[in-house]
């Protein structure tokens, strides 16, 4: 683990205090568990390559997407995938 030093307010250092007392854990791992919470929030889990695929295609205005996917992700692949353009 990374040691690093953080800056709390006294009420916020106070009212943490509390919830490890309460919880019988420490602020440690209270504040840990936060930054887990807040990074699921705001970084994006590109752990799974598909999942960048999403939205790739822009807005089709297609009915038949759900039959032909490979076909438009296939047109997509060949032409680049440089802006969310439709297909």
């Amino acid at each position: 683990m990374a040691r690093i030093q953080v800056l709390l307010t006294d009420s916020q250092n106070e009212k943490l205090a509390y919830l490890a007392k309460s919880l019988k854990t420490t602020k440690s791992k209270l504040i840990r568990e936060a930054v887990d919470y807040i990074l699921r929030l705001k970084v994006p889990d590109s752990s799974d390559p598909i999942l960048e695929l999403v939205g790739q295609a822009g807005k089709a205005n297609r009915t038949d997407i759900s039959e032909r996917h490979d076909n438009y992700l296939g047109q997509k692949e060949k032409n680049g995938w440089s802006g969310k353009g439709s297909l």
